[in-house]
């Protein structure tokens, strides 16, 4: 199997969104994270130029890749957020360990 792992860092409100467009893809779980940072887009109104965000991880197969993530930008563009990134890594190994 051929693992890749999502990565993506949304703005808070898009969360409730985000859930239901990968819901759609029948994806079965994701890992959602605070974080903290800046970049692009920095709140210049605060004192450490900080923004929460959160971190949305999944693992899937290659081949369901491409519907995932345009899934995830048609959620970004719906909220109209203008910030966020989004990233694809190959998975070198994967252990259920609730399978065992």
């Amino acid at each position: 199997m051929n693992t890749k792992r999502i990565t993506a860092i949304v703005p808070l409100d898009v969360l409730p969104s985000l859930e239901k467009h990968l819901r759609d893809c029948a994806v079965p779980g994701v890992t959602v994270e605070m974080v903290k940072g800046y970049g692009e887009h920095p709140n210049y109104f605060r004192r450490d130029l900080m923004n929460e965000n959160a971190r949305v991880i999944l693992y899937t197969d290659a081949e369901r890749v491409n519907p995932i993530v345009a899934a995830i930008e048609a959620c970004t563009q719906e909220c109209q957020s203008k910030a966020g990134i989004l990233a694809v890594d190959a998975v070198e190994r994967l252990v259920n360990l609730t399978a065992h």
